[in-house]
């Protein structure tokens, strides 16, 4: 026997020996990867037309399978690979491995159908969301937690991900460094603001805004300008920072175009060359309502509900607003009210250095710079959510109200979250607060304010219908004068039983306290009050402002009262001595309400006119 034989025979032949290796099983994706290798599925549900639902591992997206789920689309949807390796047979006549197509039909029916109905407010894009206390991170192809534990991205009814663009970072990304914070204040502060706060504001909004989605509260940030004072430079700055968590807008955007930017994720609005004088009232206040969702968040609902076309559709609320002009008016006031101004003046720069980020040819890149200050704003995240509670506390307790403090809370957490690895002390929270002004309460301008809203309440109309006798009469009155009458007591008792009734369903009544021997007024404070949205509406305190407002006056607190049989929360505020100590019906200048005759009378209510 040769030599080659007897070595073919002990270690194979060389033909053998190149024979195709076996092929190589790829490693199982990370649960947190939304895009797997050759593609696969998740069950997701199904649509109200009663098609399937999947979440594609093939492109990350959720696919909708109507009809016929047939081998061409489950191919094509799902990935062939996958399809082939998964749900491949022999085929006993080619002898060749085919798709069972019928098998993978069959599962998708099955899950979808146990998965229950599809909820288009569940899925979520890349941003940031919170689940049980704990910051998540979608970041565009991958969703990890605050500290870079992967979240498994297996649709559930609560929550569905599904791919798309980068944030601009991720988990690998560096964090920022003090310099490099240090470097986007100082460059803040070379503006000219009027305010000695105003570079801190900038940079609190900023990261208020990189971290909106998860944040209770979104403040807007109106900044009314000068010609040449460097607006427009501010603006790119701030767009360049927040990168792709931000969407940039010259001139006064459509509401359609805000809902279409904010409908995939939760970015901030930044929009240059406002000029609201340019649009509509009407079309101003549209946009004004979609800028002020995404001030308060409620917990576990992210989005928001339209009706267009026909269907409702669900969108993001913005992360923050910021609004750019050259001598902005005062806007529609609910926004004005959830929103800080700054005003932007021209600075000398004659000898001043030009800061890196204003400077291309510097090499620094504000997108780069950006992101690594967006990851550290995730990395803390616990401090910002502590700081803000913290201040927004001290806030309430220097005396300002609510909205006040709902307001700047989230930009003195943010800028200290950007500036400290840990919530400083209360002294130096204090100090932070008093170098923005914000130590003392301006008396005179918020009780103007409560002041204003509380006599718009009270010089409503209002139209009580009585039936007395079996006649229908109607009293015409205001709110005012209502009480007054109630308070004296200088009517038939049918016609004070009515004044009473027609008061409760408005939200609002007239308590008496015995022990003090004064009138306090209950207002409803709840926005979703019925009564009370209709005596504020078209008012400057509509939209539920009216609360914090009333909340300025001296002697208001919150309290519980019942309004027409439900016990509701209120605003109680002292009685003006025009109510509290009505004039004397004999006085001939005393408004009176027109009273219908009749002893025995039931009353009926009507809207505000």
């Amino acid at each position: 026997m040769s030599n080659n034989k007897i070595l073919s025979a002990l270690f194979g032949s060389h033909k053998a020996a190149a024979a195709p290796a076996l092929k190589a099983v790829p490693p199982s994706p990370s649960r947190a990867e939304l895009i797997h290798p050759g593609g696969g599925f998740d069950v997701a549900g199904y649509d109200l037309n009663g098609s399937y639902r999947v979440l594609s591992r093939k492109t990350g997206q959720l696919v909708t399978l109507s009809g016929k789920l047939d081998e061409a689309t489950l191919l094509t949807k799902l990935g062939a690979a996958y399809c082939l390796d998964h749900y491949g047979t022999m085929d006993p006549k080619t002898r060749k491995r085919v798709f069972a197509s019928d098998v993978l039909a069959e599962e998708i029916r099955l899950g979808c159908d146990e998965f229950g109905p599809a909820q288009a407010e569940t899925v979520r894009g890349p941003g940031l969301y919170e689940d049980d206390g704990k910051l998540v991170v979608h970041y565009g192809l991958a969703v990890y937690d605050e500290t870079g534990t992967p979240v498994d991205t297996t649709p559930t009814k609560q929550r569905v991900y599904v791919a798309g663009e980068s944030l601009g970072f991720d988990d690998s990304t560096p964090s920022a460094s003090a310099a490099d914070v240090h470097l986007v204040e100082s460059t803040f502060e070379s503006f000219g603001f009027e305010q000695q706060h105003g570079a801190a504001v900038s940079l609190g909004w900023l990261a208020s805004a990189a971290m909106g989605a998860v944040l209770p509260h979104s403040p807007s940030l109106i900044v009314t300008a000068e010609r040449g004072s460097g607006k427009t430079t501010w603006v790119d700055l701030q767009t360049a920072l927040l990168g792709r968590q931000a969407v940039r807008r010259d001139g006064v955007p459509t509401v359609a175009q805000v809902l279409h930017a904010v409908k995939d994720s939760s970015l901030a609005m930044i929009c240059d060359e406002f000029e609201p004088l340019k649009v509509s009232k009407g079309e101003m206040l549209k946009l004004a309502e979609v800028f002020n969702s995404g001030f308060t968040k409620t917990p576990g609902k992210g989005k928001f509900s339209r009706v267009i076309g026909g269907k409702v559709q669900y969108f993001n609320a913005p992360a923050g607003v910021v609004l750019c002009g050259i001598h902005l008016p005062e806007l529609e006031p609910a926004l004005e009210s959830r929103s800080v101004r700054l005003s932007m003046v021209p600075k000398q720069r004659a000898g001043m250095t030009k800061s890196p980020l204003l400077d291309p040819a510097s090499g620094v890149q504000p997108g780069e710079l950006g992101a690594r200050l967006r990851r550290l704003l995730v990395a803390r995240w616990q401090v910002m959510r502590d700081a803000r509670a913290a201040v927004h506390r001290m806030l309430q307790d220097i005396g300002h109200p609510d909205r006040r403090a709902d307001t700047w809370s989230p930009l003195l957490a943010g800028y200290i979250a950007l500036k400290h690895d840990s919530v400083p002390a209360l002294r130096d929270l204090a100090a932070l607060i008093a170098q923005w002004g914000l130590n003392v309460v301006p008396q005179d301008e918020h009780e103007s304010h409560g002041e204003a809203c509380l006599a718009a309440m009270l010089d409503r109309k209002v139209v009580v219908r009585v039936e007395a006798d079996g006649k229908t009469a109607k009293l015409y009155t205001r709110v005012r004068e209502a009480l007054q009458t109630l308070v004296s007591g200088d009517a038939d008792r049918n016609t004070l039983a009515a004044l009473d009734k027609h008061l409760a369903m408005l939200g609002v009544r007239a308590l008496f306290d015995r022990q003090r021997e004064t009138w306090t007024l209950a207002v409803a404070s709840s926005e979703h009050h019925v009564g009370a949205r209709q005596l504020f509406q078209g008012t400057a305190w509509a939209r539920g402002t009216w609360k914090a407002a009333l909340l300025t006056l001296p002697g208001a607190a919150r309290g519980q009262q019942r309004f027409a049989g439900d016990s509701v929360k209120a605003v109680l505020v002292p009685a003006p001595a025009a109510i509290s100590n009505p004039p004397s019906v004999s006085d001939d200048d005393a408004p009176a309400p027109r009273q219908p005759a009749g002893a025995n009378a039931t009353a009926r209510g009507e809207w505000v006119v």
